[in-house]
């Protein structure tokens, strides 16, 4: 262990930031990096998963859960644990991370500390039958009556409830989070040995970090815990969303039709293999979405032999940023509050049919506009 590198024993409570990415460590002294997935990976300069009693070589199927073995099986100094993320953090009323005083007088009132819980529309087990193998789930609550019988029925109203923990992030007493850590792998220990997730693609293959999120509802609800629910602040979007942005402006740079599908290409296989990168959590900005739709215009414009928004620039996020415009511009068309300037600027942009149907099906309150927005851009 190199916990001589990142906290003072003096502390009483120890928040690990679970990372498999360099970021801006908060200057508190009590956010503690962790590198999870260590094992066989480049060193980023922080505490890693893999020294000690670890199952950092499980990362590819447990995700932040390594972290939580390793903290669990190799620190006791502290009175409180934490994990949270390196773009996922607790806030308090003031929009600040959680300090150790806060987090000390929370717990002095409560048991854990959870992220504000979400609520969907549908069911827990049908969200999760929606994204992932329902069957996972399945055997994970037989495990769990086999196990903990008596925890079996929070478990069936909780995958029946609409109300979501996510993140696997929170914080305890020393005492409830090592016994929260031998609960859990105790069951694991025995789903890993039921499902096989080898042909999974990367994304799903993290079932046992899916799985856990609600798992970690059903222990703290059976135990009758008191539940401090805090605010969690986004520092930043995930690392390969930004990676996939920038790979996407490099290949669009050339600007001609090769270039664009390359693009439009990469994006599609990137989807495939990892969806959450457009989720609101992991492209904070939208841009991604945005770029989605830009890509698909500038290829239906070239095919068409139209150069389009091409002719404006082969910068992808100046495209971006004109696309907004346009979508915003369009509104004030559709609404009759557009000045005359912003409706020659409209004109003046020269929008395609197909750059039209993207910007209408995209913000469905136009699409009784339609004829006026083509109006004014000259396509009538």
């Amino acid at each position: 262990m190199h916990d001589k590198m990142w906290w003072d024993e003096s502390m009483s409570v120890k928040m690990f930031v679970m990372t498999h990415k360099s970021f801006g460590v908060p200057a508190d002294p009590i956010y503690i990096p962790l590198h999870v997935g260590r094992e066989g990976k480049e060193d980023l300069g922080y505490l890693g998963d893999n020294t000690g009693n670890n199952i950092s070589s499980k990362n590819c199927y447990y995700s932040e859960l390594t972290g939580l073995y390793w903290v669990a099986h190799n620190v006791t100094d502290a009175d409180y644990f934490g994990l949270c993320h390196y773009r996922r953090f607790f806030l308090n009323e003031d929009g600040s991370l959680l300090t150790e005083r806060e987090c000390e007088d929370i717990l002095s009132s409560y048991d854990v500390i959870l992220a504000k819980a979400v609520y969907h529309p549908k069911s827990y087990y049908e969200v999760y039958e929606e994204a992932h193998n329902i069957r996972d789930l399945q055997v994970t609550g037989e495990v769990l009556k086999r196990l903990y019988p008596q925890m079996f029925p929070v478990f069936e109203e909780i995958v029946s409830d609409k109300k979501v923990y996510s993140g696997n992030m929170f914080v305890a007493s020393k005492k409830h989070f090592m016994e929260y850590a031998q609960w859990l792998f105790s069951i694991f220990d025995v789903v890993e040995k039921k499902i096989d997730v080898d042909y999974y693609d990367a994304y799903h293959k993290r079932v046992f970090g899916f799985l856990s999120e609600q798992l970690l509802y059903v222990w703290v609800k059976s135990r009758g815990f008191r539940i401090f629910e805090a605010p969690v602040g986004l520092t930043q979007e995930k690392a390969e969303t930004i990676e996939l942005k920038e790979s996407l402006k490099e290949k669009f740079a050339k600007g001609d039709l090769e270039a664009v599908k390359d693009a439009l290409a990469l994006f599609r296989e990137s989807m495939k293999e990892r969806p959450d990168l457009m989720l609101a959590a992991s492209d904070i900005s939208g841009e991604l979405a945005d770029m989605f739709r830009v890509l698909y215009v500038c290829e239906q414009e070239l095919l068409s032999g139209n150069s389009g928004m091409l002719a404006i620039t082969k910068e992808l996020p100046m495209l971006v940023r004109h696309y907004r415009l346009l979508c915003t511009l369009s509104a004030g068309i559709a609404s009759g509050t557009a000045t005359a300037e912003q409706e020659a600027y409209y004109k003046d942009s020269r929008i395609s049919e197909s750059l039209l149907e993207i910007i209408v099906n995209n913000n469905p309150g136009l699409k009784s506009s339609r004829d006026r927005l083509a109006s004014v851009a000259g396509l009538l």
